[in-house]
C-alpha cells in the first residue's frame, strides 16, 4: 500500500518535470521568434539562448530517468534543478529567472521603496544584461520551497523503501 502512494507521489513529479519542461521549449522558442532576443551576433549572445533549452532538456532528463526507474538519480536531479529556481533577481543590470511547471514568487521590490507583492509566473528561463543598474528585485519562487520540501520526503520515502526490501 505504502509503495502505491510512493510510486503515485514519484508520477506525479515525473510528469510535473517532463510538462514543465516541454511547455519551457515551447515558450523560449515563441519568444525567439516573436521578441528580438539575439540583438547581436555576437558569441555569448548565442549562449545565452542555448542555457534555456539546455535548462528545459534538464528538466525532461530527470522526468524520463524517474520514469525508467532511476529514482534517486532522477530526484537529485529534480533536487538540483529546483533549488536553481528558489531566487530570481534583478539587480544592477543583471536578471536571472529560472521556473520550470509554475512559479509562485514572493516579491521584493527594493528600487526607490521597500514594495512587497507576489506574481504568478509559468515556465521560463531568462539570462540578461541590460543597461537599467537602477532596478533591485528579488523574487523567492514559493512553489520551488513546496516541491523542494516534496522531493526531500519522496526521496526519503524511496531510500526507507529500498532499505526496507533488503
Amino acid at each position: 500500500m505504502q509503495e502505491k502512494r510512493l510510486l503515485k507521489k514519484l508520477n506525479f513529479i515525473e510528469l510535473y518535470q517532463i510538462f514543465g519542461g516541454i511547455i519551457g521549449f515551447l515558450f523560449t522558442i515563441y519568444l525567439i521568434l516573436t521578441e528580438n532576443v539575439i540583438n547581436s551576433n555576437s558569441f555569448s549572445s548565442y549562449i545565452l539562448i542555448v542555457f534555456p533549452f539546455l535548462f528545459f532538456a534538464v528538466c525532461i532528463y530527470s522526468g524520463i530517468l524517474i520514469n525508467r526507474k532511476r529514482y534517486i538519480q532522477g530526484l537529485n536531479l529534480v533536487i538540483f534543478l529546483l533549488f536553481l529556481q528558489l531566487v530570481s533577481f534583478q539587480v544592477y543590470g543583471i536578471f536571472y529567472t529560472s521556473i520550470n511547471g509554475i512559479g509562485i514568487n514572493f516579491t521584493l521590490d527594493l528600487t526607490n521603496d521597500f514594495i512587497t507583492g507576489f506574481d504568478l509566473q509559468p515556465s521560463q528561463f531568462l539570462i540578461a544584461v541590460n543597461g537599467n543598474t537602477d532596478i533591485f528585485h528579488l523574487k523567492f519562487n514559493l512553489f520551488a520551497v513546496g516541491m523542494l520540501l516534496f522531493t526531500f520526503k519522496i526521496l526519503k520515502e524511496l531510500k526507507l523503501c529500498l532499505y526496507s526490501i533488503i
